[in-house]
């Protein structure tokens, strides 16, 4: 499904309010399936697909991802997401488009 998915954290700190509200927000297919990952085993993994303006992921998988809030109009997965070789912790809030 097609949501505005703004990032929560940035390298594992939360964002504070006004961070968060200023954050960017990128239109794309949110999925979530399970699957082998980049840790070498299998995990629940949520990914952006079919970024806008790109047609491009433009921010890492979530591995492990889970669904950590629902509200009648947005919800929260958190889980790790891998950058640089690093692993940080992650949360999107999903909002329809």
């Amino acid at each position: 499904m097609i949501f505005l998915v703004r990032r929560m954290r940035a390298q594992g700190v939360p964002l504070t309010p006004d961070q968060l509200r200023k954050a960017e927000e990128i239109r794309g297919d949110v999925r979530i399936n399970h699957e082998s990952c980049a840790l070498g085993r299998a995990s629940i993994i949520a990914m952006l697909k079919g970024a806008m303006p790109l047609n491009e992921p433009q921010i890492p998988d979530l591995l492990d991802a889970s669904a950590q809030s629902m509200a009648p109009n947005a919800f929260v997965i958190s889980g790790i997401e891998l950058v640089d070789g690093a692993a940080y912790a992650q949360s999107w809030l999903c909002r329809p488009e």
